[in-house]
């Protein structure tokens, strides 16, 4: 994958109320950016100003390059608050290492890094230097913003192109543009700032989509092969051609794939098959050399080494799928936790994983190839988003499918009774699908059991109760379901009230939206969010049931709500279900969102049982 990593940060003394509210203030920074002997040079400056303890983190300065970006021309130093420079960077406090991560075997990737720190706030750190590209997909990717928390005071981009040099660029939240023309350059400059810091809030849009940013990408390339941004159709030629050479596979290795479908008639069965081998008997290990992360290791090198990244892997079992018989297509998206939207009329890289769409009969069955989880199942990582499809002279966007309330549901089945201490004892039930499905596969076959039980209680336990004991059933690796069961106890369920007993109602779980005047941005809700719980609370011996129960229904276009209560004997069943839409809801709905979810907690909140003692 190509890796859009950005440099952080820097500094020169700056007074002023608006910064001593944060721990630290990019007080400046400016990218210069121009073409000499066919080579791309950025020359990136930063200001950086510490004000207190807690932006320390921001002295910490890590550069990162790499075979095809490198790093020359790096100075820094530090000043106190009365702008005297006190300390310079020495040769001495610079380091260079690998910038390997835990689940890869090998990156090209390396970072420098350096620390500048004083003693007495505030101080700023002042950074520059120069990176040289021979092949780049991207003239600047440029976010002047170091952290969310940290505002951006200034930032200037300068980027100098030959007059007959061609360009696509697209920028966000950016007013400030100018083009200045000569005979042999041009120059284009953008100015901004950030100083409205983003708060995180709940089901918000990415975090980069609110940011300002511009983007430049050169209409022609040569990035191992020479290339072209003037249509999707033509990228997708280059990377169709950056995959040639690559499908090779060991006579042992077709040999086996064919000793493993013998016998197998139906198409999807014989993926499935071979789907299953892959994951049986290969690993995920990021891997990013080669053309910067975007070309895959032969799929010789798979058969042979039995682990591989997005890339490698997809493009491996493209081969295995080949060698059955079966087309299949390489496929580029942009996955991840909220949904990152592809701009189509800005042809560009924009993807970030590799998957597999595999055309079978009237049906289609996706793959991801560097997943554990069942076979055709996306899950919430890559579901419903525009994904580009590799094909030769005729590569295109499709979409991946939906996930639908049932896929995501999360269902409880909760018994509840009171003991001889006056406590609720309860046995939990529960049926995970979508993310939490996910979670928990991963907590069952990634996580040691003491993390497992401390991730369980603090995650997956009912708010009030104390867990006594709990299991989780490993599923068919064909079903993309989990079950969970546990017992605990609570204090907090039954309460005396003169000679009634109140039992409270163990609420479903709502997210917890912010009040509409707390709230600053849209709401993008990617897929169904769906709970269902059926609750059996045992009246305890000498008391009975008054009888009044709830029994409600709320509709509306962001979703849904119904509860129904019913009395059977010394029994009372509830029944609840909780079912919001996927979408995007910009700010003006926002109190209409609101006020639907805060009926259903209203309901929530008041649903007692009530029983009397009988004499």
């Amino acid at each position: 994958m190509l890796r859009l990593i950005f440099a952080f940060f820097l500094s020169i003394p700056c007074l002023s109320a608006f910064t001593q509210n944060h721990d630290a203030e990019l007080v400046y920074q400016e990218t210069d950016i121009s073409f000499k002997g066919g080579k791309l040079y950025k020359n990136l400056t930063y200001e950086i100003k510490i004000n207190n303890r807690a932006g320390e983190k921001f002295t910490k300065v890590s550069i990162p390059y790499s075979n095809l970006i490198r790093i020359s021309k790096l100075e820094a130093d530090l000043k106190d608050i009365s702008g005297t420079v006190i300390k310079k960077l020495q040769k001495s406090d610079i380091t260079d290492k690998s910038a390997i991560s835990d689940n890869s075997l090998y990156e090209d990737d390396f970072v420098r890094e350096f620390t500048l720190k004083h003693n007495s706030y505030p101080y700023t750190i002042f950074y520059t230097y120069q990176l040289q590209e021979e092949e780049f997909l991207n003239i600047a990717y440029w976010i002047p913003v170091i952290d969310r928390k940290v505002p951006t005071l200034k930032a200037v981009l300068n980027v100098e192109v030959p007059a007959d040099y061609k360009i696509s660029y697209k920028n966000q939240f950016i007013d400030s543009f100018r083009a200045d023309t000569s005979d042999l350059l041009i120059k284009y400059s953008w100015n901004t700032s950030y100083k409205d810091i983003i708060e995180p809030e709940i089901y918000a849009p990415p975090f980069n989509s609110l940011m300002p940013f511009v983007i430049i990408v050169p209409v022609l390339f040569n990035y191992d092969q020479p290339g072209s941004f003037e249509s999707w159709s033509t990228f997708g030629d280059w990377h169709n051609n950056l995959l040639k050479g690559l499908s090779d596979l060991p006579q042992s290795e077709k040999n086996n794939i064919l000793n493993l479908i013998s016998g197998i008639t139906g198409t999807k069965e014989k993926i499935k098959k071979l789907y299953n081998y892959l994951q049986d008997h290969t690993r995920y290990i990021n891997i990013t050399i080669e053309t910067g992360g975007l070309k895959p290791y032969p799929a010789s090198y798979v058969a042979l080494n039995k682990y591989g990244d997005c890339k490698a892997l997809s493009n491996y079992f493209k081969a295995v799928l080949e060698c059955a018989g079966i087309q299949s297509f390489y496929t580029k998206v942009n996955a991840g936790d909220p949904k990152t939207l592809i701009d189509k009329k800005f042809p560009s890289q924009q993807f970030n994983h590799i998957i597999l769409c595999v055309p079978v009969q009237n049906d289609t069955v996706w793959l991801d190839c560097t997943s554990d989880n069942p076979f055709n199942y996306l899950g919430t990582f890559t579901q419903d988003r525009d994904v580009f499809i590799i094909e030769n002279g005729k590569s295109h966007f499709t979409r991946t499918p939906a996930l639908s309330d049932r896929d995501v549901i999360e269902a409880r089945k909760v018994v509840i009774r009171q003991n001889l201490q006056n406590q609720a004892t309860a046995e939990f039930s529960d049926y995970y699908k979508g993310e939490e499905y996910e979670s928990l596969f991963f907590l069952s076959h990634s996580v040691n059991e003491s993390d497992k039980l401390r991730v369980f209680r603090n995650h997956f336990v009912e708010d009030g109760f104390e867990l006594s004991d709990f299991s989780m059933t490993d599923p068919d690796r064909d079903t993309p379901g989990i079950f969970l069961t546990y017992s605990a106890w609570s204090n907090k369920v039954y309460r005396d009230y003169g000679n009634d007993l109140l039992i409270d109602v163990i609420p479903i779980s709502i997210p917890q939206f912010e009040d509409p005047g707390k709230r600053k941005l849209p709401v993008q809700i990617d897929y169904p969010v769906f709970k269902s719980d059926t609750l059996e609370y045992e009246i305890p011996v000498g008391y009975a049931s008054t009888g009044n129960f709830l029994n409600q229904e709320v509709k509306s276009e962001f979703g849904s709500y119904k509860i129904k209560s019913v009395l059977a004997g010394k029994k009372v069943e509830i029944i609840k279900s909780f079912l919001l839409y996927p979408g995007k809801y910009a700010i003006g709905k926002y109190s209409d969102f609101y006020n639907f979810i805060r009926k259903i907690i209203d309901i929530e909140n008041t649903n007692k049982i009530v029983t009397t003692k009988q004499f």
